[in-house]
């Protein structure tokens, strides 16, 4: 199908992908004179028996998204209808998705692992204030800021293709929508769902950039489906040792069946990865995640089924891995299962560690499975081409089963010594505002009545303890507690942003929790910022912070002024 040369009033440029439901384009909107992110669905899917849902869908994906206004969330623009076609429009973000990210071998730090996953639970957090359920949160669908284009990196949750607004919309009764290798428990029930579903899928995000692995792995639907509702993943350490014990207690607490036992809102969640990330004693966060393996087609694709009906097809794309197993005859299926489990025992043994330390040096990305089916920005994913990757064929023999005996390795006391490839961990945080650049203004000599004032209130800080203030990963103020008249009339242009409190005292550095709020022309605002527990002491004019202190930040408004 040829590439339109319009849709609507906005001219096409070129198409940056297509997925199952639509297709998305790079367009040019000549009324703002901006470039922009177009996508439509596909005409077959229209055409369908679910035609009429899937447009519903659109245009609520167009009403959830476009009330949310956060630096986390690509904002929408604009929906209208094309001889006969949706279409919606939002920002169009230069960067790539996390998923392409993790394919292509990038590695982050654990660190990085948890400041994402801060980010990501605090848009999460305040699309559910807003009542506005996602959905399916997968790494296809966040994207990552470039750093080149924006100044800093960021996550950004986009397409709310499948999104429920609370208390509202036209979800079909018993529905079951999203991509089941990151679907909590109660979706695959048919139980209700709130916003901690998302959290559990953010919390399988979590496991899968800190271990490389996927906490439920599987082939095809039944069996992921299978071990989300009934089994327990691997801890995540045991596949990472470096994991530090407080990062694996917050992965795991996402990764809860009950939602009862999970973070109870996203807020809560990115509140412990920052402390998390704050706290100079878990210096194990700089060692490097592994490689990220993939998953199996059918645990990658969102799917739209109805529960008690034999899996099958969506009406647009081919997934041959929906297909029910073969079934064995009744009598031998215990003993085939009992066999299976003996060979993966023995194999977790020893070639099962052994695999897991040489695969980063051993199996590099395969460009072959990226570079010809993702663009160099994809604003939503392209599910229907995603390869398995050679790590992933590395570990499986003819047919699924593990490798024969004969490829184990000598016993434990001959595998070799964990590679030296990580590096060691630094003996302090390194400074994150020490490099970062300036706000393109001063935040003092802003008009008053087109801008919004920021109040600073410093919460059991000594005088003379030194803070910088980032907004948007960008260096916002720097002052000293109990100098206000420094910091007693600070202005914020109108925009949604979020700011971030770094403090510093006799050699510890701490920061704080992200906060995000919207600015507007002529209103007051109040940073907030906590010391827990006040410092310990100090030496002179220097006050010292105590090790296990923790910031914390948060915006609230106090009106308009005249």
């Amino acid at each position: 199908m040829s590439t339109p040369k319009t849709i609507g009033r906005y001219e096409i440029l070129d198409e940056l992908g297509h997925g199952a439901m639509g297709s998305v384009f790079r367009a040019l909107d000549p009324a703002m004179g901006r470039v922009v992110a177009l996508k439509t669905i596909l005409t077959v899917a229209l055409a369908s028996e679910q035609g009429d849902e899937y447009r519903q869908r659109f245009y609520r994906e167009a009403r959830a998204a476009g009330a949310l206004a956060h630096p986390g969330i690509v904002p929408v623009f604009d929906v209208g209808e094309h001889e006969g076609v949706p279409f919606l429009v939002m920002e169009f973000v230069k960067g790539e998705t996390l998923d392409f990210a993790m394919k292509k071998g990038e590695r982050f730090s654990l660190e990085r692992v948890a400041e994402i996953g801060e980010q990501i639970a605090e848009a999460l957090g305040y699309a559910h204030q807003h009542g506005v359920i996602h959905r399916d949160i997968k790494p296809a669908n966040i994207l990552l800021t470039s750093a080149e284009a924006y100044g800093s990196e960021r996550p950004k949750i986009t397409d709310f293709g499948v999104a429920k607004l609370i208390g509202g919309g036209v979800t079909t009764t018993g529905q079951l929508l999203g991509t089941p290798a990151f679907m909590p428990p109660e979706q695959f029930t048919g139980s209700p769902l709130d916003g901690r579903a998302d959290l559990f899928s953010l919390g399988v995000i979590l496991y899968w950039m800190a271990t490389g692995e996927q906490p439920f792995p599987g082939e095809t639907m039944t069996a992921v489906s299978y071990k989300i509702v009934h089994t327990e993943p691997v801890p995540p350490a045991k596949l990472n040792p470096a994991i530090p014990p407080k990062l694996e207690s917050v992965i795991l607490k996402c990764l809860a069946k009950s939602p009862a036992n999970r973070y109870q809102t996203g807020e809560e969640l990115a509140q412990d990865l920052a402390l998390l990330c704050a706290d100079s004693k878990a210096s194990s966060l700089q060692s490097t995640a592994p490689l990220a393996t993939g998953t199996g087609k059918a645990s990658e694709e969102t799917f739209d089924l109805n529960p008690g009906q034999p899996p099958k097809p969506l009406p647009v794309t081919e997934i041959t891995a929906l297909d029910m197993p073969p079934q064995p005859a009744k009598k031998h299926g215990a003993l085939l299962v009992a066999a299976v489990a003996l060979l993966v025992a023995m194999a977790a043994g020893g070639g099962y560690l052994l695999a897991h330390h040489r695969q980063p040096a051993a199996q590099p990305p395969n460009p072959a499975a990226t570079a010809s089916t993702q663009p160099s920005f994809a604003p939503l994913p392209v599910p229907a081409v995603e390869p398995v990757t050679a790590p992933v064929v590395a570990k499986k023999a003819a047919g699924g089963r593990p490798a024969p005996p004969a490829a184990l390795p000598a016993p434990p006391a001959a595998l070799p010594a964990p590679p030296p490839a990580l590096p060691a961990p630094p003996a302090a945080l390194p400074a994150p505002l020490a490099q970062t650049p300036s706000v393109a203004f001063d935040p003092k000599t802003l008009d008053p009545r087109q801008n919004t004032r920021l109040k600073l209130e410093l919460d059991h800080f000594p005088a003379g303890l030194a803070f910088t203030i980032a907004m948007n990963g960008k260096t916002y103020f720097k002052g000293s507690a109990g100098d206000k008249a420094e910091y007693d009339n600070l202005f914020v242009p109108p925009g949604v942003h979020e700011f971030r409190v770094t403090v510093r005292g006799g050699g510890v550095q701490k920061a704080s929790n992200i906060v995000s709020a919207e600015f507007l022309a002529n209103k007051r605002m109040v940073l907030k910022v906590e010391l827990r527990p006040p410092v310990n002491g100090s030496s002179g004019a220097s006050p010292a912070l105590d090790p296990a202190a923790q910031i914390v930040a948060s915006l609230k408004s106090e009106g308009f002024f005249r």
